[in-house]
């Protein structure tokens, strides 16, 4: 079985899994969000922090690095729960 490198698993989680959180189809209800919010979104910003720091430790991604750099990553945690919290509004007619 292949193993799929620290940063391709960190490239997946910002260019796959979060836009996805956006479908339509994805966004049911709000005990949903409720778990988005809580539990998911959390456990993979954690998971996502994991992986940058073993991507720098195994020389994948510089110091310097956007990909791996630990603020923007949690920028990009929080930027993706507040346009979720939006979104369901919108979609629930209450925003």
């Amino acid at each position: 079985m292949a193993m799929i490198s620290a940063r391709k698993r960190l490239e997946s989680i910002e260019s796959n899994v979060l836009p996805s959180m956006f479908a339509g189809i994805i966004i049911k209800d709000e005990k949903w969000m409720k778990k988005t919010l809580e539990k998911t979104l959390p456990n993979l910003e954690k998971k996502a922090l994991e992986l940058a720091l073993k991507c720098k430790a195994e020389g994948e991604c510089s110091e310097n690095e956007l990909l791996c750099d630990e603020t923007r990553i949690r920028e990009l945690f929080k930027e993706t729960r507040l346009k979720l919290e939006k979104e369901f509004l919108i979609r629930a007619g209450i925003g």
